[in-house]
């Protein structure tokens, strides 16, 4: 008699990883320096510089829900880099304080001043183990530039009125937005005049910029206008997350250039699509029912922190499953929010409510856009997976 014996594992697909380093509150990343005062504008030393690391990773095979993972990083290190030399930020420099634990692990704050010859670049490195799953180690590496720029002469400062990390929740914000752009020489706001240009940008997946012009582009999907400072968008076509690049040009003579100046910092802001933790119920049918019952019309209840979410079935699907007495496991039998669904006695009743996803472009099996008789594409919500 022979035998033979073999493992069998789960081929786990590698987590995907993603982040960047944000600037928290209202204390930019930059600073000017007032030779003649020998000031610095901001002075960190008064009101420091706030820095985190946002870790995400996501489950492809979404089998665990993951998302931010900097409660969990290992081995984190922040290092301070001044020209070629390379210096580990201990616990023992008090010109830095290093969060870490906690869901803001990795957030530091920097309490000095930057030589306007001599910039800093703050370097991130952590690690983070897929535990659930693989085992697998995954790297996160970020950097952040900070310098100061000679305050003599006024340095544009661009901004938008877009914070650097925005969720929004399509259950309760409004689904258009308007990102507003406004650059400031010295005290003087520039923005309606001829002495500056605006340039709007998305971040594509490959991490490239793609400049929106007019709304013509390939994957101008969310766009909705441009004028010359305001971009306005649909938030409803945005998938888990986009991010947004503002840039500008600016000439005191009124001859900006028709492309972005170098030595304006340009400002981002990323929006990602939160539906923040919400409670099902459903009304309609008793604990009990009368002997004779062959169907029941149970009708769900779907409720956040507010009260109940408004035109559920617009953003929410619901997949009704039951399992009849002694089975072993549950079965979809309705979908909908008026379902009717055949009775059993002593059957378990099931109810999941799923995300129905952002709007996306339909296609055909052969990768072409399907379009209606006025030759416009035609779209429908796609569930992320």
């Amino acid at each position: 008699m022979q035998s033979k014996q073999r493992k069998i594992s789960i081929n786990y697909r590698p987590l995907q990883i993603s982040g960047d380093i944000e600037v928290i509150g209202s204390v930019p990343d930059m600073q000017v320096y007032q030779a003649d005062k020998a000031e610095y504008t901001p002075d960190y030393t008064l009101t420091p510089l706030t820095l985190f690391p946002r870790c995400n990773a996501t489950d492809p095979d979404a089998i665990v829900k993951i998302g931010n993972v900097n409660a969990a990083l290992t081995n984190m290190k922040w290092y301070e880099r001044v020209g070629s030399s390379r210096t580990l930020i201990t616990s023992a420099n008090t010109n830095y304080v290093i969060t870490d634990s906690g869901s803001e692990k990795g957030k530091i704050q920097m309490k000095k001043n930057v030589s306007t010859i001599n910039p800093v670049t703050l370097e991130f490195y952590a690690e983070y183990v897929d535990s659930k799953r693989s085992g697998q180690t995954h790297v996160f590496q970020f950097s952040r530039l900070i310098r100061t720029v000679d305050g003599s002469a006024p340095q544009p400062k661009l901004m938008i009125d877009s914070p650097a990390g925005l969720d929004w929740n399509p259950l309760r914000d409004i689904v258009r937005q308007t990102i507003t752009a406004k650059l400031i020489v010295g005290d003087t706001d520039v923005t309606a005049t001829s002495k500056c240009k605006f340039f709007f940008y998305r971040k594509l997946d490959n991490g490239t910029l793609e400049q929106i012009v007019d709304g013509n582009g390939d994957n101008d999907w969310e766009f909705v206008s441009l004028s010359k400072n305001v971009l306005t968008i649909d938030r409803n076509y945005i998938g888990k997350e986009i991010t947004y690049v503002c840039k500008a040009s600016y000439s005191a003579s009124g001859s900006p250039s028709s492309t972005p100046n170098s030595n304006i910092d340009y400002v981002s802001t990323t929006i990602r699509r939160r539906i923040p933790a919400i409670e099902i119920d459903w009304k309609g049918v008793p604990q009990q029912v009368a002997d004779g019952t062959t169907v029941i019309y149970p009708q769900p209840i779907i409720r956040d922190t507010v009260g109940d979410i408004p035109n559920p079935s617009e953003l929410l699907e619901c997949e009704w499953r039951t399992k009849a007495a002694g089975a072993s496991s549950y079965s979809l039998v309705a979908t909908g929010y008026n379902p009717r669904i055949p009775f059993t006695d002593g059957m378990m009743l099931n109810l999941t409510v799923i995300d129905r996803g952002p709007y996306a472009a339909l296609v055909t099996s052969d990768g072409k856009y399907i379009v209606n008789s006025d030759n416009k594409f035609v779209v429908a919500r796609k569930r992320i997976v």
